[in-house]
């Protein structure tokens, strides 16, 4: 509990001023800064540097900056280029970060607004640490058959438009956390059926990452003009993601043009045309019946 040193000692601060007054201090600093001009190309490239230190990620940009928000001062970069081990150059148009308005700022929780937008799609929201990782937030207009977000989809395919609210954190086996996702005008392409994509006008589900598996699709809906259905299942865990058991089961009925490419990839399709399409196997070498 937050108490004034004055000489009403057992009088406590008002709530209103500390919630207040502490953030209005911190954006008073920022303007100072702002004012004597702080060398931003210097703290661009020294936490560009710890970030290359602490995760092997390379990030290089052609422009840093102050900006002004209605939310407060924050620093923006643009045209940025981000490399992962072993992947090629991903191209982020502008990064812009500051202090978040978060209560858990007083827990001694430091937490920051950040916000992406790159070819992949645009990403806001609030990260913190405090001896864990988190990140709470959305995905807009993105398209999921790019990199990264393509990455978090081992095994299949999906194109279309990704919006999406995550809640992730950090953890020794990886990220963990919630995902609940919705994709408009795409197609699905499940493995095994590489002859019968699988045209949608929505697709919904959530996804559970962590605990026993590296990932839990715990629902997915999807319709469309030739087939509608529901599906489930999970990615376990292993030595190595490639090597990591899967299985889902799919409930389609499907028209009869897709119904033909199944029955012709190993799926059953009956009359009526409903289906039921398992996948096993490894996150490499998936199998279908």
């Amino acid at each position: 509990m937050f108490r004034a040193s004055y000489p009403h000692a057992d009088a406590e601060l008002p709530r209103p001023l500390i919630v207040v007054g502490v953030p209005c201090v911190g954006v008073l600093l920022i303007l100072f800064f702002l004012i004597r001009g702080f060398p931003y190309d210097a703290l661009g490239e020294r936490i560009a540097s710890g970030i290359e230190q602490s995760h092997g990620i390379q990030i290089a940009f052609a422009e840093i900056g102050p900006t002004l928000q209605i939310a407060g001062p924050a620093l923006e970069a643009t045209q940025l280029r981000v490399k992962r081990p072993g992947r090629p150059p991903e191209p982020i148009d502008r990064a812009l970060i500051r202090p978040a308005w978060s209560m858990s700022w007083f827990a001694g929780e430091p937490a920051l607004h950040v916000e992406l937008e790159s070819p992949a799609g645009f990403a806001k929201g609030t990260l913190s640490w405090n001896g864990t990782t988190r990140w709470a937030g959305s995905i807009r207009n993105a398209r999921p058959e790019l990199p990264p977000i393509s990455e978090w989809i081992p095994t299949g395919r999906v194109e279309g438009t990704l919006d999406a609210t995550v809640e992730l954190s950090m953890s020794e086996l990886g990220p963990e956390g919630r995902v609940e996702f919705e994709v408009g005008g795409g197609t699905l392409f499940l493995p095994g059926l590489p002859s019968a994509p699988l045209k949608f006008e929505s697709l919904t589900g959530e996804l559970e990452l962590g605990g026993d598996a590296y990932a839990k699709l715990v629902s997915l809906q999807f319709d469309g003009p030739l087939a509608k259905g529901t599906g489930s299942g999970k990615i376990g865990r292993a030595a190595r993601l490639d090597q990591a058991p899967i299985g889902f089961e799919f409930e389609f009925v499907v028209q009869p043009e897709p119904a033909r490419a199944m029955n012709a990839s190993g799926v059953r399709v009956n009359p009526g045309g409903d289906a039921v399409a398992r996948i096993s196997g490894t996150v490499s070498k998936p199998t279908l019946r």
